[in-house]
């Protein structure tokens, strides 16, 4: 599950990104909420190519967890990339500049 993100997003030494791809990582919870994680990386190819190449901690962005309500049967992926999309534009993202890909 991933998010094309292409709102400008500044780094922490001042310099501006101006797209990044977010994979998206759910842990379901005892009373069926999820706790969602945000790994940010530079584009989809940097994901692809190792996994491992992160920028959350040099963006000045916040992209921590956070926790859903709990989830129905009938609230799958597609509902998930809501709520995370949602999440983005509460903490200040432009909607309009985030593309779900990636559904499963």
């Amino acid at each position: 599950m991933a998010i094309n993100n292409t709102n400008t997003v500044s780094t922490k030494v001042g310099l501006d990104l101006t797209s990044c791809y977010i994979r998206i990582y759910g842990r379901l919870k005892i009373d069926g909420s999820y706790e969602v994680f945000f790994n940010v990386y530079k584009d989809k190819a940097s994901y692809t190519a190792n996994n491992q190449d992160l920028i959350n901690s040099q963006l000045d962005f916040d992209f921590s967890e956070f926790i859903t309500a709990p989830l129905t049967s009938n609230q799958g992926y597609d509902y998930l990339h809501d709520l995370v999309i949602a999440k983005l534009v509460e903490r200040g993202l432009d909607i309009a500049k985030l593309e779900k890909v990636d559904l499963v």
